[in-house]
């Protein structure tokens, strides 16, 4: 059996295996930005090959795939992200952009705010209200939602950020959200600021939601086909009615979903990091690659 690590960067893309008795050979490809997968299932072959075997041999003996990619860092960086919604809190879709108040250079007046993710005509207001003690104040309006979700679509948003007031305390606002969203956005990606990072001081629990929204898709995309791809390759994969048990347990639900398996304990790319994710394979009557989260 092997063990396999695979590095993306921007040029190259470096591969490890090593087998049960701690031998380790090495591979290197080009790295593909239009499509990684494509440079990740080159490498993978030529790994093979280093031990005599074709590639679905060779990933029908691996039992683990270590794997980290700068595909979320470079959609960051870029802006090169998806075209992000917010729903939040009717009256507080400015968090965002004015922050804590605080920038980088505190005294410099003519110093240009960071523009936001989220341009502020697709941040939009919902009634609802949850106290700091997770007790409702104000129950969701299903017409407000309703018309917020309308004004998304229309917008042409392929994810959502769903950020609401003390949700870390109390998700079901949020969790009510998902589900319209899922019946009037089908396919759309939704990230829920309850499950990114359920935890108190609103600016960064908004910031990194929006940033899982605006990087997930792309993550998304490319982990589903480096799955297919490698799923591909094995003898059993057309055998299951979702090919390689994809998608995970995600954070954000839909078809479009990948979160929680880029190394995040909640969700995929919380800061658009390059993070560890790990395939590991699942019983062998499956044969193919199931992605997993690891800390």
């Amino acid at each position: 059996m092997y063990r396999i690590g695979i590095d993306v960067g921007g040029t190259f893309t470096d591969l490890v295996a090593a087998d049960v008795e701690g031998r380790v050979t090495m591979a290197k490809a080009a790295s593909t930005p239009e499509d990684q997968s494509l440079g990740v299932m080159e490498g993978l072959t030529l790994l093979a090959r280093e031990h005599s075997l074709d590639l679905r041999a060779f990933l029908e003996a691996t039992d683990l795939v270590v794997h980290g990619t700068t595909v979320a860092t470079n959609a960051l960086l870029e802006r090169k992200g998806a075209a992000v919604g917010m729903l939040t809190t009717e009256g507080h879709r400015d968090v965002i952009e004015m922050r804590e108040g605080l920038k980088e250079d505190r005294y410099n007046l003519r110093m240009p705010p960071p523009v936001p993710l989220v341009p502020r005509a697709r941040r939009l207001g919902v009634k609802e209200r949850v106290r700091f003690d997770g007790k409702v104040a104000t129950p969701l309006d299903p017409r407000s939602l309703a018309a917020g979700i309308e004004r998304l679509k229309h917008a042409g948003c392929a994810s959502v950020a769903v950020c609401y007031l003390h949700s870390y305390r109390n998700a079901r606002h949020e969790q009510a959200t998902r589900r319209a969203l899922e019946r009037l956005m089908p396919g759309v990606y939704i990230s829920l600021s309850s499950e990114v990072l359920p935890q108190i001081k609103e600016y960064e629990r908004f910031g990194t939601t929006v940033v899982n929204a605006y990087v997930g898709p792309a993550l998304a995309t490319y982990l589903t086909r480096a799955t297919s791809s490698s799923c591909n390759r094995t003898a059993a994969w057309r055998e299951s009615r979702t090919p390689c048990g994809w998608p995970p347990e995600p954070c954000s639900r839909g078809p479009r979903e990948a979160s929680r398996v880029a190394g995040m304990p909640r969700a995929c790319s919380r800061t658009g990091t390059s993070s560890p994710s790990t395939w590991a394979a699942p019983p062998r009557t499956s044969r193919c690659f199931r992605a997993a989260s690891r800390n």
